[in-house]
């Protein structure tokens, strides 16, 4: 029992931090749903060209007339934040996968955390 609530209270924790990096380096408030708002990739794309100018050269964003991404393009831009965190540096074994992104539960939200974790580390270097 313990040590199940010492590993929520991790888990937790790396949620918490991949929030609180996004919404102070991107200048934004990310919805309740924190894994719902990286499943599309478009938050996540925006991070390595953060990271790295220009590192997703081509980022699907919804828009008013179509409000919702096509499974395609949300694959789309996860794939290429990917691709970002491998030109950016990224150590292999610290890469989320396409699943941890698009089928999000707290298991996979601190994959994608730890990930972004070790993308900020290339800032600015």
């Amino acid at each position: 029992m313990r040590r199940e609530a010492e590993r929520a209270a991790v888990q937790d924790m790396h949620i918490h931090h991949l929030r609180q990096n996004i919404e102070q380096r991107l200048k934004i408030s990310l919805g309740e749903d924190l894994p719902g708002c990286l499943s599309h990739g478009v938050v996540l794309c925006h991070m390595a060209n953060h990271v790295s100018p220009r590192s997703v050269n081509s980022i699907h964003v919804p828009s008013p007339a179509v409000p919702k991404l096509s499974a395609a393009k949300c694959r789309r831009n996860v794939d290429n934040f990917i691709s970002a965190c491998r030109k950016i540096g990224v150590r292999e074994d610290l890469i989320c996968s396409a699943t941890d992104i698009t089928e999000p539960n707290s298991n996979h939200t601190v994959r994608v955390a730890v990930t972004v974790a070790e993308l900020l580390r290339y800032k600015n270097i």
